[in-house]
């Protein structure tokens, strides 16, 4: 595909959903009175701001640990805790609140309230609580972007710190000044995720600019706009900051491996880490499941919905795989073009940044606008089933949940596959280039064949847990599995909740270990292995 054609394609794919919230925000008359509730917008932002640093501040620090221990530990826990890290970053954020509602209030002293309100106890609701939870889901994402960078090092410089001071010296003067600038990567991705997700805050009755434009959507949709309009300042100067540090940024060329340099002790402490922000709230989950009989409760989970297991998962693979293949393209687009490189730059901070709600409602002004030029283009054949409406509108299709998987996903995947596709040397495709063959199937995709599975891995199992965009769109008669969890939060059926809950962390684990076997990750999450010099033969 072209170029230029291929740009068109992203901007309307992956754009298009972003415009019509910034056009409602601004066309609509009560969208500027909605600044002057003073009140109410310092409320959102103190909430937002408060819930942000209270998830980076538990996250950052317990990350950093788990990631030294993952990359520069000994190799057997390492490689245990580097399966626990892959693992949680898929974890939807509706599971991780159910089972520390389930730790907040059937574990700690005075808690075990209501047995049949476990979305809404006191302790298990607010900004505290909230805040716990998304910095225990943004540890192993901590983990993810430390652990990448700690994985590879400048062997030069740490043999000189070897030399005058010891591996004390290695570890202080090399690995953690490095690790200080990855883990404001890590707490910057942290704090990004907990401002535009809505799950916790939903069940957790917390309220942020996320939220409010949720609230509006499903209560008021005339008040939308005004939801929307105070959002976007915050959104965009958040995408300028964020863009600029990215194109100040500057990636390493040095690819080396690090040895391992920390000793059990670091080990041990990543492995009290993992077990808090994994061992703690799954056993709290098979604790709450288990009530009756945990086999029983588990079948009857999967008997129940395996109908809505099976497609969730297919079409799970299916966002993965799409947005991996357009991720690739566009990087390999981005790398040899400096203005492409600008728009995948601009386009991924955009997209990473906007609250899920906002392109939920976005992608439902554009399905209402295809839905409309549909009928006024085949209006008189007298159709019973358009088209466009039944793909994406009134029929149970799967489409709009994918298409919001691959637009709320899209920077992921480039996050995975941009490292690859940097390390392909550049006398292959020169090579290519002289010998007439093509640049795409003989050194592109061979060389970044394992960063593309780990990215369809990784999207798959992510789509599996997307929420905050997919609840708005998806069609009537649609069933998903985590949407399906999702409602049953709010009812309060414990033993149901916990037993979905495992089943959902069952399935996830299984998606993201495969992909690890797949892909043969034997290095750090986020480290590149530099191409085998023997494939230029295939030039």
């Amino acid at each position: 595909m072209p170029r230029r054609l291929f740009a068109a394609l992203l901007l309307v794919l992956l754009a298009g959903p972003l415009l019509p919230p910034v056009l409602t925000a601004v066309c609509q008359p009560d969208s500027i009175q909605a600044f002057a509730e003073w009140d109410r917008l310092a409320s959102l932002l103190a909430n937002t701001a408060l819930l942000a640093v209270i998830a980076v501040a538990v996250a950052v620090p317990l990350g950093t640990v788990l990631a030294v221990a993952v990359a520069r530990g000994p190799a057997l826990p390492a490689g245990i805790l580097r399966a626990v890290v892959v693992v949680g970053l898929a974890v939807p954020l509706p599971v991780t609140a159910v089972a520390w509602q389930a730790v907040l209030g059937g574990w700690l002293p005075g808690m075990a309230l209501d047995p049949g309100a476990v979305a809404w106890r006191a302790w298990n609701t607010g900004l505290l609580p909230a805040g716990w939870v998304h910095g225990m889901a943004g540890v192993p994402w901590v983990a993810w972007v430390v652990g990448g960078v700690l994985g590879r090092t400048d062997q030069i410089l740490e043999d000189d710190a070897t030399l005058s001071g010891g591996w004390a010296a290695v570890l202080w003067r090399v690995v953690l000044p490095r690790a200080a600038v990855a883990a404001l990567v890590g707490g910057g991705w942290v704090a990004v995720q907990t401002a535009t997700e809505i799950p916790v805050t939903d069940s957790m009755m917390t309220r942020t600019f996320a939220e409010e434009v949720y609230t509006q959507l499903v209560i008021d949709q005339s008040r939308v706009g005004a939801a929307v309009a105070v959002t976007l300042p915050v959104w965009l100067a958040g995408a300028v900051f964020a863009a600029m540090l990215v194109k100040r940024g500057r990636v390493s060329a040095d690819v080396h491996a690090a040895r391992p340099l920390v000793g059990w002790g670091w080990a041990v402490a990543g492995g009290l880490v993992a077990v808090l922000f994994a061992g703690v709230p799954l056993a709290a989950l098979v604790g709450k499941a288990s009530a009756g009989g945990l086999f029983a409760n588990l079948s009857n989970a999967v008997q129940a919905n395996w109908r809505v297991i099976l497609p969730s998962v297919l079409w799970a693979v299916v966002a993965g795989v799409a947005t991996a293949w357009l991720a690739r393209r566009a990087c390999w687009h981005a790398a040899r073009r400096r203005w492409f490189g600008g728009l995948l730059l601009g386009l991924c901070v955009l997209l990473f940044l906007a609250p899920g709600p906002v392109v939920g409602f976005g992608m439902l002004k554009v399905i209402g606008g295809l839905v409309e030029v549909e009928r006024w283009a085949i209006g008189g054949w007298g159709l019973a089933f358009p088209p466009v409406r039944s793909a994406l509108y009134d029929q149970p299709s799967p489409l709009p949940v994918l298409w919001a998987a691959v637009v709320r996903l899209f920077p992921v995947a480039c996050a995975v596959l941009w490292p690859a596709v940097r390390a392909i040397p550049v006398e292959m495709t020169e090579a290519a280039a002289v010998d007439g063959v093509s640049e795409w199937r003989w050194v592109v995709a061979p060389l970044t064949r394992k960063a593309f599975a780990a990215a369809a891995v990784g999207v798959t199992a992510l789509s599996l847990g997307e929420v905050s965009a997919a609840k708005l769109v998806y069609p009537a008669g649609y069933k998903s599995f985590i949407l399906e969890l999702f409602q049953q939060m709010h009812y309060g059926a414990e033993v149901t909740v916990a037993a979905l809950a495992v089943v959902q962390v069952a399935i996830t684990s299984a998606v993201m270990l495969a992909g690890m076997w797949l892909a043969g990750n034997e290095k750090p999450p986020g480290s590149v292995t530099p191409p085998a010099a023997g494939r230029a033969e295939r030039c």
